[in-house]
């Protein structure tokens, strides 16, 4: 799609600077929107950007299912400043996606209508299949594949797609309501966890939402031989980042390394956790919730190791548009 906010009359001047090969790709998450933006020339590929930032547009939406002021207004400054990044960058060509915030949120249409108006921006919210989907193929034609069948899954801040493969063949993808931000805002509510007298402990609680969330993983490696696991988004890669820094595994992660991580995780302060290394502040309250569901998929998958990619849903959408345009 074009991008509708230079059609303003003010912009008439950077209309006619316009590169035709520059095409951005936006990816509005629950916790940050990223922009990567291209340039396309014949066969040849070039990204010219890639960025991230923490909006945390899922704050609050899974405990009272609508986005919230606060969080709208962090995503409207972002969207404003990535409206005059793609400007700056003379992109022709913008497609513009939104995930697991935007599809539990009651308010998310009018909420897209606001970014629309105020940015020309417009977003188009994805099913949680769909995702999973574009994920699989940037990681399936960006990564060379592993003997066997093998899983990928991609932890975001309201919902988790894995998928499973065999060489370039996408066997199954699952997309579950699980993601580290909708896990803190219902479990894990407090930095650290609190244990109040006659509930039961919370992260315990976590764990067991998480096993029964998780069947349909189980139930799909009893009948599949899956034999490793790879894993994108934020959360895992910023787990790398941490056990890389304090001289444990890195990529892959190992299990063992996992589990003592969260161990020391539950019960530091908030102070304390800021001090681990690579670890955004906003994250912080994130982290662990993230770092149990990681461990409780790959208990599911049988995995003791987890290899780490940087290609992410972006990849799979870059894919897709190629695709389109007869390049891939």
């Amino acid at each position: 799609m074009f991008v509708t906010a230079f059609t303003a009359e003010k912009n008439q001047k950077l209309l006619k600077k316009r590169d035709k090969s520059r095409l951005a790709i936006i990816d509005l998450g629950t916790n940050s929107v990223r922009v990567d933006i291209y340039r396309i020339s014949g066969r040849r590929v070039v990204r010219l950007h890639r960025g991230k930032r923490m909006i945390r547009l899922g704050d609050g939406v899974f405990k009272t299912g609508a986005l919230t002021p606060e969080a709208k207004a962090r995503t409207i400054r972002a969207f404003h400043a990535i409206r005059r990044q793609l400007i700056e960058s003379r992109v022709s060509h913008l497609v513009a996606f939104g995930t697991s915030a935007l599809r539990s949120a009651s308010n998310s249409k009018e909420f897209l209508d606001e970014i629309r108006l105020r940015t020309g921006i417009s977003i188009r919210i994805i099913s949680g299949q769909e995702e999973g989907r574009l994920i699989a193929r940037g990681i399936m034609e960006s990564v060379p594949a592993p003997k066997g069948c093998f899983a990928m899954v991609d932890i975001g801040g309201g919902s988790t797609e894995i998928s499973v493969a065999s060489g370039k063949k996408l066997l199954s993808c699952q997309s579950f309501a699980l993601g580290a931000n909708r896990l803190q805002q219902t479990y894990l509510k407090t930095v650290p966890p609190q244990h109040k007298r006659g509930e039961l402990n919370p992260v315990l609680a976590l764990r067991q939402h998480l096993k029964d969330s998780l069947q349909p993983l189980a139930q799909l490696r009893a009948r599949t031989p899956i034999k490793s696991v790879i894993g994108s988004s934020g959360t895992i890669r910023t787990i790398s980042k941490i056990l890389k820094k304090l001289g444990r595994s890195n990529t892959p992660i190992y299990r063992a390394d996992l589990s003592a991580l969260i161990s020391e995780m539950q019960t530091m302060t908030r102070n304390q956790l800021l001090r681990l290394p690579a670890l955004e502040p906003k994250r912080v309250d994130l982290i662990l919730p993230g770092a149990i569901l990681l461990e409780e998929i790959m208990l599911t998958l049988n995995m003791r190791t987890l290899k780490v990619t940087d290609i992410a849903l972006r990849d799979g959408i870059l894919r897709q548009e190629l695709e389109k345009r007869g390049l891939s």
